[in-house]
């Protein structure tokens, strides 16, 4: 098949391009570069083994270039950031990502795709109390960051499409993804958590380490590679038509639970001196999550998928990867 992935040079689908080629499918990756000058940092697949396109999504006859020759498009373009970025570009995030959805679901009833698979988010739950079934979305309030907006927006995008165009969809919302290659910002809270964590505490070695709000903020970290292959292998087949899935490990851990972890690890490999890990609380947002734990029984139910990966075993590896075994 042929498949146009958009997003394609960040990292989560880099990972599903390395299952979709596996598999046999033609990739015809799109990305504009936002974030990064290059993303040598996040590749897994080497660009040279499939076809890749940089283009502007949120212009419509880019949107109508990368998909007109395709079967289906996994479409997972968009402004991504940790938690202060969410806050420090809420304009950009919501236009821009609604456009690009738009676009690429417009783009794929003129050339008639059989599905556009929409990459979403837990953010989708800000608003909702834990745990978070995939139907809470259609009766809780809207979230309150224009990033977790954006999403269900997309997400309506997909369901008013089908209605209306009878063009298929699956949604995934994938739950706080651990990678081993993102880089940590110069500014906290730019990238997400365990990239700044490790490098607060193993490159910076910051004791008190400067934390968001109380730190007793609960997540549930999910390791990359599981989530591609769930997307890459489950996207196109029949029982995931029209229908939208957790990914995501229920493994709860505080912030604070996840610092004293990397900084532990930290101390076993001589990194960090002993003793324990102090903490300095900076102002958080007001509507920040406490607490965001799915179900992800629908998954295992529909295809088999569970996670396997324990955020401790994610972690190790993140921190091979940054510091080296």
């Amino acid at each position: 098949m042929k498949i146009t992935v958009t997003g394609s040079e960040g990292s989560l689908m880099q990972w599903t391009i390395k299952h979709l080629i596996e598999d046999g499918h033609e990739v015809l990756g799109v990305d504009n570069y936002n974030r990064y000058d290059d993303y040598d940092h996040t590749r897994v697949v080497d660009q040279d083994e499939y076809e890749f396109h940089k283009a502007d999504l949120t212009d419509p006859e880019a949107a109508h270039e990368v998909v007109e020759d395709a079967d289906y498009v996994i479409n997972a373009a968009a402004l991504i950031y940790g938690v202060k970025g969410f806050h420090e570009y809420p304009a950009d995030i919501l236009s821009n990502d609604v456009t690009i959805h738009r676009n690429i679901l417009e783009a794929a009833v003129e050339a008639d795709v059989e599905r556009v698979v929409y990459i979403s988010s837990s953010m989708v739950y800000e608003q909702d109390d834990p745990p978070h079934h995939e139907d809470d979305v259609w009766q809780n309030r809207i979230p309150s960051t224009d990033y977790g907006l954006s999403k269900v927006v997309g997400e309506r995008y997909s369901r008013a499409f089908e209605k209306q165009y009878d063009l298929d969809y699956t949604i995934w919302r994938p739950f706080n993804i651990i990678t081993p290659y993102e880089r940590a910002e110069d500014e906290p809270g730019m990238s997400h958590v365990f990239a700044d964590f490790i490098q607060k505490i193993l490159i910076d070695e910051q004791n008190p380490m400067e934390i968001f709000g109380d730190g007793e903020q609960v997540r549930c970290f999910t390791w990359i590679d599981e989530v591609a292959e769930a997307i890459a292998t489950q996207s196109f087949v029949d029982v995931t038509q029209n229908e939208v899935y957790n990914l995501a490990n229920p493994e709860q851990i505080t912030m604070k639970e996840l610092a004293r972890l990397i900084f532990e690890k930290g101390r076993e490999r001589g990194i960090v001196d002993n003793g324990h890990l102090e903490f300095d609380h900076v102002p958080i947002y007001d509507d920040d999550v406490k607490k965001r734990v799915p179900s992800v029984e629908k998954a295992e139910d529909h295809f088999g998928w569970a996670p396997k990966t324990k955020v401790e075993d994610s972690l190790e590896r993140c921190i091979d990867n940054t510091i080296g075994e």
